[in-house]
């Protein structure tokens, strides 16, 4: 035998369909607040990752920033040393200079002859026992002897030179104060 049930009324439908639906609510409403508490961690994270990264930059802007800054005052040193260095090299060619004009102009000097003589004099020593045998003038002025295939030159511009360079260190007094 087969037993027939009656159809279900309508207000216990109703009732499941309550149920059913307060359940999906349910479920949404949690669904959704997990959503929103992923989405918060998230963007926590993703502000707290940017947050690092700017200091990172910061901390890496202040260092290429010193290094440039160092950088430029090596630069500014050298180039500083560069001027110092050049207008010491201008006094010193300038002395070198004015020691040349000097000595060329005891050419013309009444004591010319004696200092002459005491040039050839050191030649002769220079080029031992058999003196020279031949006494001229160089290019510039001074002595040129020669004996024996040898010579001794005693040129006004290169004792000039000799002179100056005997100076040294004393030279430096030209742009010490």
């Amino acid at each position: 035998m087969t037993t027939l049930h009656a159809p279900p009324d309508a207000d216990a439908l109703a009732v499941v369909r309550q149920a059913l639906l307060a359940r999906a609510r349910a479920d949404a409403a949690r669904s959704l607040a997990e959503a929103d508490a992923e989405v918060e961690a998230t963007r926590a994270d993703a502000e707290r990752e940017a947050a690092a990264t700017r200091e990172e930059a910061r901390a890496r802007g202040r260092a290429d920033a010193e290094a440039v800054r160092l950088a430029s005052r090596a630069q500014a040193r050298r180039e500083a040393r560069a001027v110092v260095l050049g207008a010491h090299r201008e006094a010193y060619e300038a002395l070198r200079r004015q020691v040349r004009a000097t000595l060329s102009g005891l050419q013309d000097e009444p004591g010319w002859h004696t200092l002459r003589e005491r040039l050839v004099e050191r030649a002769r020593a220079d080029l031992g026992a058999a003196g020279p045998t031949h006494v001229g003038e160089p290019r510039g002025g001074g002595v040129l002897a020669e004996a024996g295939g040898r010579r001794a030159v005693y040129a006004l511009e290169a004792l000039a030179d000799r002179a100056v360079d005997d100076l040294g260190v004393e030279v430096e007094a030209l742009w010490t104060p």
